[in-house]
């Protein structure tokens, strides 16, 4: 695959990111702030929640699209500075290898609940 067409993958995928972003986060903080209320949270509150299926699998979704967009974002900033294809290429694996961390750092915490 041509380094052109990459980019081009990338950059849609950053926009996919953004339009799936917006519900999530909206639909996020309505169920958080509106239906069950932040002002009687409890860890309890929040674990019993977790462990439902549909609420667990929201989360990770929003985990996932929120990170990917920002890291898409990050990345395409970082690629107008690389000036030779050897520092695009560790910048690019640098941000992947961060990427995965923040990933597994969001679901270790999600997993706290379970």
């Amino acid at each position: 695959m041509t380094s052109s067409l990459i980019e081009l993958r990338l950059w849609r995928w950053q926009r996919y990111t953004a339009f799936l972003a917006l519900p999530l986060v909206m639909l996020h903080i309505v169920l958080q702030y509106f239906v069950f209320g932040i002002d009687t949270t409890t860890f309890d509150a929040v674990s019993a929640r977790t462990r439902m299926a549909v609420f667990l699998g929201l989360d990770v979704l929003l985990l996932a699209t929120v990170t990917a967009h920002a890291f898409l974002g990050l990345r395409s900033i970082f690629m107008d500075y690389a000036k030779n294809p050897i520092a695009a290429r560790r910048t690019s694996v640098l941000i992947a290898a961060t990427f995965a961390g923040v990933i597994l750092y969001g679901l270790a915490a999600l997993a706290a609940f379970l």
